[in-house]
């Protein structure tokens, strides 16, 4: 009997310590981010459509551009972010799709930004979906890239793009 005691306080003592680390951490839902789609396109060739697990991709037609995506997933493979340059307009989107208290955040730059190092990210309301969109006014001819980013100090990388307007 006392030896079931013991052992029975010592796995409670146990769970309470698991409890406790895992309460003191600090969330970070994308810790074991993966790449689920990855795609782009030279729109001179489109309308250019491109399947997901959020909402698919079309590039429209632009001469002399080229479109690109990436989502990301967790480790149990599930979409929770996603970003899209669009060179039609010169549009980026930024998908945030896991309400979970955590987002990516994304550095546009391109050639005659003026706005170097500024990070977005999406909303992060308590909505399901969040999606930013970012209308830029960017010159013909140069290339875009978006470098993503697991926290906003930017110290974890997480993967770059690039696309041409």
């Amino acid at each position: 009997m006392r030896n079931r005691t013991i052992a029975s306080l010592a796995a409670m003592a146990s769970a309470a310590a698991t409890v406790i680390t895992m309460t003191a951490t600090p969330a970070n839902a994308y810790g074991q981010l993966i790449v689920l789609d990855r795609d782009s396109a030279v729109t001179d060739y489109c309308p250019c459509n491109f399947g997901d697990d959020i909402d698919g991709t079309e590039f429209k037609y632009d001469a002399g551009g080229a479109g690109t995506k990436i989502v990301h997933g967790n480790a149990s493979g599930y979409a929770v972010a996603k970003v899209e340059f669009h060179p039609y307009d010169e549009i980026v989107l930024i998908y945030d799709v896991a309400n979970d208290g955590d987002t990516l955040y994304y550095k546009v730059d391109f050639a005659g930004d003026g706005k170097a190092g500024k990070l977005y990210s999406a909303p992060g309301t308590s909505n399901i979906w969040d999606v930013n969109r970012l209308n830029f006014n960017m010159p013909e001819n140069v290339t875009v890239t978006i470098t993503v980013y697991d926290d906003k100090a930017m110290n974890e990388k997480v993967a770059q793009i690039s696309g041409r307007t």
